[in-house]
């Protein structure tokens, strides 16, 4: 997404972050997602105290859909933990037969063992992660974005099918689709650019690489806190201007300006074994910079609440929004849906 964005290609509808409520929740262990379906077997959400708290938040209960149930969660921690953003809920699963868990849930229970966890005796740590997201490089149904050329699909693109709120599984099928579209088209093969001599450079980038690190370790907490379930203007300003000084810093690395300096259809043999890694490396962190300043500004951008996008400052839908958000460069704007 960064690269077709660097290239000039629309985006659209990045606000829209979908979270899943129930993702494992242990010190080692990865966010192994646990299914909504444990919930709709009959497991309970609890809090540390053992309340059942989904119902003082929706009529559903744990029933409501995934984005509600997730700013449930996340209500739930700020009113009652003293560290919301470390703390977690348990999935009680007790109300469902143990037969019945065996029978629908083997790979859960496997991988809940594997990290110390009785799912038949005690209920599972889990919290809010992020999932899926709708946003996306524009493309049309035949996967061409603005690009003449630049093909791209799927969770990269937004094609449209997934709304503001992606419906369980959607994504797979979207694939399918998709990939069978793109399986149809004649590409035109790209004419061989200028072919110069490959220059062999000796370099290290070692000491480029804290800077980076620490940007790597902050820019997911920045994000939770800005962009993350329940967002506000204050919120998501503040997690801009936190970025503005990353870009700053980070346009001033040597190896920023390395790059900066390359000129079209140059090619780089390094002769260094590490170079290549540190410049991935770095690569990948301009990325994510560049993907974390898209999505900030485009959820400061709509002010309303919808689907994926839930602003605590603009908590309903606003037929005035109801209307796609596309980006280009520095520019935003909106078409009707």
């Amino acid at each position: 997404v960064s690269l077709a964005w660097r290239a000039g290609a629309k985006l659209r509808d990045l606000e829209f972050f979908q979270f899943h409520p129930t993702a494992l929740t242990k010190e080692g262990a990865p966010h192994f997602l646990i299914s909504e379906a444990v919930r709709g077997e009959g497991a309970f959400l609890r809090d540390r105290t053992g309340h059942r708290f989904a119902f003082d938040y929706h009529p559903k209960g744990e029933l409501a859909p995934r984005d509600v149930v997730s700013r449930a969660i996340f209500q739930h921690l700020e009113k009652t933990e003293a560290n919301p953003s470390q703390a977690k809920v348990y999935l009680d699963l007790s109300p469902i037969e143990p037969d019945r868990i065996q029978r629908r849930f083997p790979n859960i229970i496997e991988r809940c063992q594997s990290y110390g966890i009785d799912v038949f005796k005690e209920p599972i740590p889990v919290s809010p992660a992020a999932h899926y997201w709708m946003g996306g490089i524009l493309t049309d149904l035949q996967c061409q974005t603005s690009i003449p050329g630049l093909y791209a699909i799927g969770e990269t693109t937004s094609t449209g099918v997934h709304g503001a709120n992606r419906l369980a599984s959607n994504s797979l099928l979207e694939c399918i689709v998709f990939a069978g579209q793109l399986s149809q088209i004649a590409l035109v093969p790209i004419a061989p650019g200028e072919n110069l001599q490959p220059v062999e450079i000796e370099i290290d980038w070692s000491s480029d690489r804290e800077s980076l690190q620490k940007i790597r370790e902050e820019l997911p907490i920045v994000m939770w806190r800005g962009a993350g379930i329940c967002r506000t203007q204050a919120g998501l300003e503040n997690a801009i201007a936190q970025i503005s000084q990353w870009q700053a810093i980070f346009s001033q690395l040597p190896i920023s300006q390395f790059v900066a300096n390359l000129t079209p259809h140059q090619t780089v043999n390094f002769t260094n074994p590490l170079s290549e890694e540190q410049l991935r490396f770095w690569a990948e962190t301009r990325s994510l910079i560049d993907i974390a300043d898209l999505i900030l500004k485009s959820a400061l951008f709509r002010q309303e609440s919808r689907g994926g996008h839930y602003r605590l400052d603009y908590p309903h839908s606003d037929e005035n929004w109801k209307a796609h958000t596309l980006i280009q460069g520095d520019r935003w704007w909106t078409v009707p849906c």
